[in-house]
């Protein structure tokens, strides 16, 4: 199915499976425009991005679209349609044009078509991320978005970083917990304290978004780490392993990081999260300095860890600066009721 606008064509992607034309185009917008789309759009590979179009079981359904100006892709769109009960209501989505393009109607014609995808599935709240000051933020104002959350991109260079303080950090471990690491899937007696831990997340400061909330159960945590593998991804991660209060072992904390595949040098530093009952503890940053430990040691390839958050989260952000990420630029989050 198509839309003229001018000269211009919107195509919807079939889903799983594209064009290898589709393929090319879409991974050449998504290049040209990743500075502008923030910490959603993480440094892939032509096969990262063939894999990550054509993967049959997705964790939550992906509706996907490109602009074309002859045989030349000129932007794109994706909208997620969030399939945990608690986001039904919510719909995330991306808007990326190649920038001589603005003021041409693509953008706009593209986020009509991401819309009327959303609001026939009974989505109420659209969202989206942008880089502060990008054109693409100008638009996202223009056309209705209202701001829900400003976020802080952080960069770990690998070089600099100070691995004997890393090394002395991880030693300097909080009585009472011990840390597990694995790759993957959660080993067995794992998968359901990990699980908790990450249900957990949705008790986490997000300002002014209204974001749902995702429901966490060892069959999402295996599709998580499924999904990823399939897209070529190697999912780290980090825990800190305590006792509740009745004696049970918890996942206390934990630290995640992607690596993208295909040859990239970059690591994108993913969730950290520390149950509320074993927070004041120093367990964020031990997990923290106890992954850029192990990755820095397995993956010598890796030359920076990228991260975002909230800029009003202080705490995180005195973490990350701790073990040496530094401000690179801002970002913010955009939302739009349908």
């Amino acid at each position: 199915m198509s839309e003229k606008l001018g000269q211009t064509r919107i195509v919807r992607l079939a889903e799983a499976d594209p064009s290898d034309a589709e393929i090319a185009g879409w991974h050449q917008v998504r290049t040209e425009t990743a500075e502008e789309a923030g910490s959603d759009a993480p440094e892939r590979d032509a096969a990262a991005t063939a894999a990550l179009l054509r993967d049959p079981r997705p964790l939550d359904p992906v509706v996907r679209w490109l602009a074309w100006d002859g045989d030349t892709a000129v932007g794109l769109a994706w909208v997620r349609l969030h399939r945990s009960e608690g986001r039904r209501q919510v719909a995330n989505c991306r808007i990326a044009v190649l920038e001589d393009r603005y003021g041409q109607g693509v953008a706009e014609a593209l986020l009509d078509e991401v819309v009327a995808v959303a609001v026939a599935d009974g989505r109420s709240n659209l969202l989206t991320s942008t880089s502060v000051g990008s054109t693409g933020e100008e638009f996202l104002v223009g056309a209705g978005f209202g701001l829900g959350a400003d976020f802080s991109r952080l960069r770990l260079l690998v070089a600099g970083c100070d691995q004997e303080e890393l090394r002395a950090t991880v030693k300097s471990a909080s009585e009472g917990y011990s840390l597990v690491r694995w790759q993957g899937v959660p080993p067995g007696d794992l998968i359901g304290p990990f699980a908790a831990t990450r249900e957990a997340m949705n008790d986490m400061p997000v300002d002014e978004l209204e974001l749902g909330r995702i429901s966490w159960d060892e069959d999402r945590v295996r599709a998580n780490a499924r999904s990823a593998a399939q897209r070529g991804q190697t999912l780290l991660t980090v825990a800190a392993l305590g006792l509740d209060e009745q004696g049970a072992e918890v996942v206390a904390g934990f630290s995640e990081i992607v690596l993208e595949g295909g040859g990239s040098v970059r690591a994108r530093q993913s969730d950290t999260v520390v149950l509320r009952g074993h927070r004041g503890r120093g367990l964020g940053l031990w997990v923290k300095a106890a992954m850029l430990e192990w990755l820095i040691g397995a993956h010598p390839e890796i030359e920076e860890v990228l991260t975002a958050c909230l800029v009003s989260n202080v705490h995180m952000i005195a973490i990350n600066e701790q073990i040496g990420f530094l401000p690179i630029r801002g970002e913010r989050y955009y939302q739009l009721a349908l």
